[in-house]
């Protein structure tokens, strides 16, 4: 897609911002501001890989012992299972665009997360559990809680692609199914948003409009004794004055965007990221609910979501800031060991997850499954498998906590809202 027409085409069903009712009550002691300083910290990205991913034919690779094996994992020998450095990975995937292998190319700057234990095999559960560190609902996705702690003034703090979007009324959160509304939200006292000279009205009565609505703000304000809603009141007037962001990301957008979907969703991310108004944003890929025909079916997307991070990649390396992106990829849960009838495998509690970017000690591979994807336990102090029975599993809540504690937020007040029951752990090095 072509940068022109990505910009001019508008349409109602494009970003929407859902109102926030701001975290804490700090209370509010000057009216609320035009525009905010950008962002400057780390972007977070977080991957859905939507239906359920089969570890076993990727990242936690399980092969057949022999050609004719009737307990075969996957199609694939394991003999014939690959290695890049410290990381196993399954012989099933064609180059990248580039003509690159992908574990080949990242390994140095991946850590893998096997025999993750999702403890349910719901689709909604699972989505909840891996994104939010908790099964039960009403918690704030990962995505939300960090727009939350580091940039909750920003007009696109929280950009949504689909997965599990709660906020717990934290951060405005901003729905991405159609990215060709920014020119317009940008622009929106033009006509035609490609041209300066198509405004509704002339300069002087722009500027008494603006004056007018940011006066009826602030005697909005000075009525509403409740500092908690006077915090909500505020931030939700910056979010709809932020034009000036807005125009600032236009000018990051690429010319030509990715015809991959994680690899276009990325692509404006990184853009509202350079802009400085964005802090986090959930990506996602559907198409792994692979009940029949798995291989047919399963393995082409996995190579549409890792062709997708490359593109991801080489935006961040193109746009100068890799160095300041983190990335999570995860899934619902996993698949089950073997075949179905139909050639298809079903839902599996037993996982995986990824991550890459800054923070990340790349090259490692953390926690094991059995041949037939049981999880093996953990010494969660050490990180060094454990096969005793009482021992524990790595949960997507240890995780949570774990990427809490790389942001540096773990033992914060929000987080203290928000309480994790699992144990921490050094996964990050």
């Amino acid at each position: 897609m072509e940068r022109r027409n990505f910009l001019k085409i508008a349409s109602a069903a494009g970003l929407s911002v859902v109102s926030p009712v701001v975290y804490g009550e700090r209370g509010l002691k000057e009216p609320p501001k035009s525009s905010y300083a950008p962002y400057q910290g780390t972007l977070f990205l977080f991957i859905n890989a939507g239906g359920g991913w089969d570890p076993t034919s990727f990242c936690d690779p399980k092969g057949a012992a022999y050609e004719d094996d009737p307990e075969r994992m996957n199609n694939y020998l394991t003999d014939d299972i690959m290695s890049a450095g410290n990381i196993n990975y399954a012989p099933v995937f064609n180059p990248l665009p580039s003509g690159e292998d992908f574990f080949q190319k990242y390994h140095q700057d991946l850590l893998v997360v096997n025999g993750l234990d999702m403890r349910t095999n719901g689709h909604d559960a699972g989505n909840r559990h891996c994104w939010s560190g908790r099964l039960t609902e009403g918690h704030p996705s990962m995505a939300a809680f960090f727009a939350a702690a580091f940039g909750v003034q920003q007009p696109l703090a929280f950009l949504s692609f689909g997965a599990y979007s709660e906020t717990a009324g934290l951060v405005a959160r901003t729905r991405s199914g159609n990215i060709n509304v920014l020119q317009r939200l940008a622009y929106p006292s033009r006509q035609n948003p490609d041209d300066e000279t198509t405004d509704f009205h002339h300069p002087l009565i722009q500027e008494h409009m603006a004056k007018a609505q940011k006066d009826r703000e602030i005697a909005l304000l000075e009525r509403q004794g409740l500092p908690r809603i006077r915090e909500s009141m505020s931030t939700l007037f910056t979010s709809r004055s932020g034009s000036n962001e807005l125009r600032r990301l236009t000018e990051f957008l690429p010319e030509t965007f990715s015809d991959n979907p994680i690899g276009e969703q990325a692509q404006l991310a990184l853009a509202a990221f350079k802009a400085g108004v964005c802090v986090s944003a959930n990506l996602s890929i559907g198409g792994f609910d692979t009940h029949g025909n798995h291989d047919a079916s399963h393995i082409p997307r996995l190579e549409t979501l890792l062709a997708g991070v490359d593109v991801l990649w080489e935006e961040a390396q193109r746009m100068e800031v890799a160095d300041r992106v983190f990335v999570a990829i995860g899934s619902d849960f996993g698949r089950s060991p073997g075949y179905n009838d139909g050639n298809g495998k079903d839902h599996w509690p037993i996982s995986s997850m990824m991550f890459m970017g800054n923070g990340v000690q790349g090259n490692r591979t953390v926690g094991a499954s059995t041949y037939r994807h049981q999880a093996i336990g953990v010494n969660l102090d050490t990180l060094q498998v454990d096969e005793s029975e009482d021992a524990d599993h790595i949960e997507p809540g240890n995780v949570c906590q774990a990427i809490r504690d790389l942001a540096g937020i773990r033992e914060s007040e929000l987080a203290s809202a928000f309480p994790i029951d699992n144990q921490n752990i050094n996964l990050f090095g």
